[in-house]
This record gives structure tokens, sequence and C-alpha cells, in this order.
């Protein structure tokens, strides 16, 4: 998926939303890839969100989300940092959110385990009294779990937007699920070869 020579820059704003840990190879070879095609990657793992020293982290990330033009989001089994009140949201969900809320491009992707767990669960219920009761899944919370924090799946269900009845009313809701980079790579290829139609995406 590499590319051979750097396009010339087309000056379109992509801001990549992800946790870092245990992601520090992929979002390196993210941020190359989209670089080498012409992007200005906001990234901050890599430090290239514009930055105001008057600002917080939170607003930081966000006015960067409010300044691109296109949005890709990782949802991944970390919920990430940030949270600084009790049942408050971390700085990559609020991420999410303002993006979701301009209503511009964006992509999402979520991690295979993600998809499984939030599957595993949707169908799940409990005996109580010899009788079979579904498991709210809004009330069962696995936070800063090692293996995968459930609020990652609330976050998913708000991208592949959940609650919107019925499903055919649903607009925007596609989250592509990648097991490897290669996977995160050929999708990234087939929506931003081409920066032209991003560009016409951007003006609708």
């Amino acid at each position: 998926m590499a590319v051979s020579e750097p396009a010339p820059r087309n000056h379109i704003k992509v801001f990549v939303a992800s946790t870092v840990y245990n992601f520090q190879y992929e979002l390196n070879a993210i941020y190359t890839y989209l670089d080498n095609l012409g992007y200005d990657v906001y990234m901050s793992h890599k430090g290239t969100i514009l930055l105001d020293s008057r600002e917080s982290n939170l607003k930081n990330c966000t006015n960067g989300v409010e300044e691109c033009d296109v949005f890709v989001g990782f949802i991944r089994p970390d919920y990430g940092s940030g949270v600084l009140d009790k049942d408050g949201k971390s700085i990559l969900h609020k991420e999410f959110e303002t993006a979701f809320k301009r209503d511009i491009p964006r992509f999402v992707m979520a991690d295979h385990r993600v998809v499984f767990t939030r599957s595993l669960f949707k169908g799940a219920f409990f005996i109580e009294d010899q009788t079979s009761k579904k498991i709210d899944f809004d009330k069962i919370s696995f936070e800063d779990n090692k293996v995968l924090d459930t609020r990652t799946i609330r976050m998913y269900n708000d991208a592949i937007k959940d609650k919107e009845k019925p499903a055919s009313i649903r607009k925007g809701n596609w989250v592509q699920e990648y097991v490897s980079l290669d996977d995160i790579l050929l999708h990234l290829e087939s929506q931003f070869r081409y920066p032209d139609r991003i560009r016409k995406l951007i003006e609708r």
C-alpha cells in the first residue's frame, strides 16, 4: 500500500483520532501513508495538532476536529485518557462527538475485538427465578479493563447509530472492521487515494 513518491500537497486537513497505547506502530504507518498522499494530517501522537497554550488538552484536540476537513476515527479496546469527571467522557470520545456534530466526511474503523464483544453481549441474558431476562448493555461496565473497556462499545453504537430506528433511516453509520494494519491501509487507500473525490465530499 506504500506510495512510491510523495504526492503534491493538496492541503486537505485530515484529523486522525485514536488511542495510542499498543497502537503506535499503526499510527506511524497511517500518518506516513496519508502524508505521502499529500494530506495535512492532524494527529496528537505525532504532535501535528495545532496547539494553543491557553487551552486544555481536550480543547486543543476538539479544536483540531473543528479545524479539519475530514475525520478518521479508530475505535479500539482502550477507551482513552482525559476522563476528568465521574461518568465523564475521554478526549477521544469528545473528538468523535465533535466530528459527528459537525457532520463532516468521516471514516470510522473498529478493532475486531470491539465488534466481537458487542456481538457477544448483544444476545446475552441472565437467569433469575428460572426466568430469562435480557441483559441491558447500558448497565454493564468494565471500565479501565486491560482486555476491553465497555465504553468503547458505546462509542461503536454511537458510530453505527444503533439507537436510530428503523435501521433504514440511518445515514453516515458505516464502520469498517479491521484485524490488521493491512486491513486499515486497504480501507484508507480505497477512500483517500484520489484527493479530488475527498474534496467533492467536503464540498457537499
